[in-house]
């Protein structure tokens, strides 16, 4: 059962040709979210770095990204102090901070083949200030004996509905799906 890879432009230029031919096929959608530590601070492009400037800093891209300011990452839990270090595109045994992203599958199947195109869209950054309840580590870390105050906070957003689809023909129904199983013929 062959398995093709394909860019946006070949997927959606498979479908196109396939409505042509009044073929019957199901567009499947699969959208997983990962945290896996594949994308960084230290590994986008200065652009997209643009907007975690408020709380950490990098010389340039794939340099170590370090904390300007205390914060706590609402979305893994984690309070980092100033100065830390981040993430690092290669020296550090483990990168500290990662940025969520979804992965987006769409597939369909034609007489046994499967057409698939995949692609990852990144958490958006939401930089706050917040009054918070600090642990005693936390406040030992920033020298502070009030129990709370403000500090920045990192929230991810998911990203927009529009960055997580594909411009298919209007004839096109997609079909979200939870699992998809592959099947393969033995």
């Amino acid at each position: 059962m062959p398995f093709y890879e394909c860019n946006e432009n070949q997927f959606v230029e498979n479908v196109r040709r396939l409505l042509e031919s009044k073929q019957s096929f199901v567009v499947n959608r699969r959208i997983s979210i990962y945290d896996d530590y594949r994308y960084g601070p230290a590994t986008i492009p200065d652009q997209e770095f643009e907007k975690y400037a408020m709380v950490c800093d990098r010389k340039r891209y794939k340099y170590t990204v370090y904390a300007k300011v205390p914060f706590i990452d609402d979305f893994h839990g984690r309070f980092y102090s100033e100065g830390e270090a981040l993430h690092s595109a290669s020296s550090l045994n483990f990168p500290r901070i990662s940025i969520p992203y979804y992965k987006v599958e769409y597939s369909f199947n034609l007489w046994g083949s499967t057409y698939s195109h995949t692609f990852d869209a990144l958490f958006e950054p939401n930089i706050l200030i917040e009054k918070k309840d600090l642990s005693a580590r936390m406040r030992k870390n920033i020298q502070t004996r009030k129990p709370s105050m403000l500090v920045h906070v990192l929230k991810f957003d998911p990203p927009d509905d529009k960055m997580l689809a594909l411009n298919l023909p209007k004839q096109v129904i997609i079909f979200d799906v939870k699992k998809m199983a592959r099947v393969f013929d033995t």
